[in-house]
């Protein structure tokens, strides 16, 4: 058995989303006490992590990120090639455990939505609860 919710964020370039929340109210309109949770990002130029939300940290992820695609290079595509090539180092799923109708997550993690593309964009995210 599952449930199922779509919520939509909008995004500008190159920002950081803490959506932890947001699944959290999924899971509790789930009313699921065991199970896992799937999270899905229809995107190609955006990618989810599960790290510290800590501003300092955003920094040095972002200067290695740009240090790997850095947006003023030769790209064979070249509107947003950039924009895959770091999404593509993070992830567009992403699977949590649940018990007691809680996320299984560190004591410092948070589900960290990363935009990387040229412009904002509406960006679905598919939470999946499994039971």
């Amino acid at each position: 058995m599952l449930y199922r919710d779509i919520f939509e964020l909008k995004t500008s370039s190159d920002s950081i989303y803490d959506i932890t929340n947001n699944v959290k109210a999924v899971l509790k309109a789930s009313k699921i006490k065991e199970g896992t949770c799937s999270i899905f990002l229809s995107a190609t130029t955006a990618g989810m992590m599960i790290n510290e939300n800590n501003r300092m940290l955003f920094e040095d992820f972002r200067n290695t990120f740009n240090a790997v695609a850095p947006e003023k290079k030769f790209y064979q595509h070249p509107e947003n090639a950039f924009s895959h090539i770091k999404s593509s180092m993070l992830s567009q799923h992403l699977t949590i455990p649940v018990s007691n109708s809680e996320l299984i997550l560190g004591t410092w993690q948070s589900i960290l939505l990363w935009e990387f593309d040229t412009k904002e964009r509406e960006r679905k995210i598919i939470v999946t609860i499994n039971y």
